[in-house]
Order: C-alpha cells, then sequence, then structure tokens
C-alpha cells in the first residue's frame, strides 16, 4: 500500500481503515453522535440492550 497522503487526515483515514478492516471496530457516523451529552447514542443503547435486556425494560428505555 503506497502512502501518499501525508496529512493529518490522510493518517487519520489509515488509523480509522485499520481498525475498522483488521480488529472488528464498527465506524460511527456523526448523525449517531449527540453533542449535548458527548455520547454515542447509537452504540451505546446497542451494549446496553444486548447486555442488561432486564435492566433496560425496568427503565423503560426502549419505550420512549
Amino acid at each position: 500500500m503506497a502512502f501518499t497522503d501525508k496529512t493529518e487526515k490522510g493518517f487519520e483515514t489509515i488509523i480509522v481503515n485499520w481498525l475498522v478492516d483488521q480488529n472488528g471496530y464498527e465506524q460511527g457516523t456523526n448523525d449517531d453522535y449527540n453533542k449535548e451529552y458527548t455520547v454515542d447514542e447509537t452504540r451505546l443503547f446497542r451494549f446496553l440492550n444486548d447486555t442488561q435486556p432486564r435492566e433496560m425494560a425496568k427503565l423503560g428505555v426502549n419505550n420512549s
């Protein structure tokens, strides 16, 4: 792989691609990020629902 983009953005792209392609990371989008609470809500709630479904049901988070 030839590395021709020597800007910070080019380096960032290489890191993100490596994390996604080689390590199973999921790249988020700006729409998933809540600036007010500084959290990726999509991935947070997916994680909570997958790992603590009973607690999430008790809180009624998925109903709102």
